[in-house]
């Protein structure tokens, strides 16, 4: 099964603290929307078990923003406490595991993921997640479509256009 968008966002975070950076959560968010499209894109397998919904900011993955609402807009310096499966992050136990369980493939993809994006603003980031003939503003259609789950055929299809201009 996938990783949550937590536990994915954790990897981002255990590689950024290892390089001595971290990320405020509208980058975590970014990040792991590129590294599931990334995935999808490679493998046609999800990286991530929750869906992207179409916010105003752009993707989101709620599950990921109900983890990371004590950071606010601050940098997000400490691994997030995955709870129970009731998703309730009010609570400290951290009874899920803390790690992605990924494959070799797609611990790859994630590391690849925060080697060519991890070092760019959020403004760059905003035009693959969220620019102009994104899935993303297809979904939120000028927020008709808030809240709405951005598909993965409508990813996975955006980031196979990426890759064959990349060559």
């Amino acid at each position: 099964m996938p990783a949550w968008s937590p536990q994915i966002a954790n990897e981002l975070i255990r590689l950024a603290s290892a390089d001595g950076r971290a990320f405020d959560q509208m980058k975590l968010q970014e990040l792991v929307y590129i590294a599931h499209g990334w995935c999808l894109a490679i493998t046609g397998e999800p990286l991530t078990g929750d869906r992207p919904e179409a916010f105003e900011h752009g993707p989101e993955y709620r599950r990921l923003a109900d983890a990371l609402v004590r950071w606010g807009v601050d940098p997000v310096t400490s691994e997030i406490l995955l709870p129970e499966a009731t998703g309730d992050y009010s609570k400290t136990d951290a009874t899920l595991p803390q790690g992605a369980e990924l494959d070799d493939r797609e611990q790859g993809i994630l590391e690849r993921v925060y080697t060519d994006y991890g070092g760019l603003p959020t403004s760059q980031l905003a035009m693959v997640t969220r620019g102009q003939g994104t899935p993303w503003e297809h979904v939120f259609a000028n927020g008709a479509g808030r809240r709405r789950d951005i598909p993965h055929a409508l990813i996975k299809a955006q980031f196979a256009k990426i890759a064959s201009q990349l060559g």
